[in-house]
């Protein structure tokens, strides 16, 4: 099972498919990134907006111009999708971004979803949350995410850009 938003491009490199590459429909493996987030040194944390938690990261290919939103911590985060302690921001808030030389960059993620068993317990079953998730959500409600970068231009690493523990 892969995350439902990222199946046309999270190409698992494990078995359990916690972590892949991202590689555009066209075949493109390079990406300009939109963000929002608080910036600390080469990483990005969760920031405040509108008295809630937010952070959203989006990739556009270099080669065909599809957008796609690898994360949000309002949709894809436990606590702030299942807690309700995250914000969507509006688009016109992201900033491209551009690290020394690098304004594309190749994309591997590494989520972390709890087990079946725990999943259908504290979410699926939860009665507060009145049904609204389902087994098939597990995959796209995550307990951890990093997103790491390399650089097109430079070729330099930038591991764990983003690392947040979700939940």
């Amino acid at each position: 099972m892969k995350p439902k938003h990222l199946e046309k491009i999270y190409h698992p490199t494990d078995a359990e498919c916690l972590e892949g590459n991202l590689i555009c429909e066209c075949g493109c493996k390079t990406f300009g990134i939109r963000f929002f987030g608080e910036v600390i040194g080469e990483q990005i944390g969760i920031e405040k907006y509108q008295e809630k938690y937010a952070q959203t990261v989006k990739a556009k290919c270099s080669r065909c111009g599809n957008e796609y939103l690898l994360y949000d911590f309002a949709r894809h985060g436990y606590d702030g999708l299942i807690c309700e302690e995250g914000i969507v921001v509006p688009d016109e808030l992201l900033k491209p971004l551009v690290i020394g030389e690098d304004d594309l960059f190749e994309i591997q993620m590494q989520i972390e979803v709890d087990d079946e068993e725990q999943f259908l317990e504290e979410v699926v079953n939860y009665p507060p949350l009145n049904n609204r998730f389902s087994l098939d959500d597990r995959m796209s409600i995550w307990s951890w995410v990093v997103i790491n970068l390399t650089g097109a231009k430079s070729g330099k690493k930038y591991n764990g850009w983003v690392d947040e523990e979700l939940a």
